[in-house]
Order: C-alpha cells, then sequence, then structure tokens
C-alpha cells in the first residue's frame, strides 16, 4: 500500500504564487525565505521543464526583492505550461 501523498500537478505553483503573495504583502523576511525555500524544494520533482525555468526565474527575482508585473506575467506563463499536456516533460 502506496503511503506517499499524491503530488498535485500545481504543487510548485501554487507554492511560487504564495512566495509573491508573501513578497507583497510585506511579510517579514523569514516567512519570505521559508516560503522560498519551500517553493525550491517543490520545483525539484517538477516535471514539466518550462515551468520549472519560469517559477525558479520567479523565485530570483523574489530574492531581489522584485514583485514587479514581470511576475504577474511570469506566473501566467508557467501556469500555460502546466496546463498543456506533457509539455517540457524532461522526465527526469
Amino acid at each position: 500500500m502506496e503511503t506517499t501523498p499524491q503530488r498535485r500537478s500545481t504543487e510548485a505553483w501554487e507554492l511560487v504564487a504564495h512566495a509573491v503573495d508573501l513578497c507583497r504583502g510585506g511579510a517579514p523576511r523569514v516567512t519570505l525565505l521559508a516560503a522560498l525555500d519551500q517553493a525550491r524544494r517543490s520545483l525539484h520533482h517538477e516535471p514539466c521543464r518550462n515551468a520549472r525555468r519560469t517559477l525558479t526565474w520567479i523565485l530570483g527575482a523574489l530574492e531581489h526583492g522584485d514583485a514587479d508585473a514581470r511576475v504577474d506575467v511570469a506566473l501566467q506563463v508557467a501556469a500555460r505550461d502546466l496546463a498543456r499536456p506533457s509539455s517540457g516533460d524532461d522526465r527526469r
């Protein structure tokens, strides 16, 4: 019997979007860093290469305090990539 919970296909995207909200909401730095770390760990399991690349860029921008309109566009691009059937899967 499998006891490992099933990973949602949008898990990494959701965690990155949460980190964006925290950054924009003025959360304490330690809270933001914890959210960034959790999102980064989730990206290690993201099979969609295009979404992984875009979400990694967003995390880098957040680490530098940039939560501007480019981040919104990047989130939309990543969501679109994740919605495509098997787009950018690298099956590692």
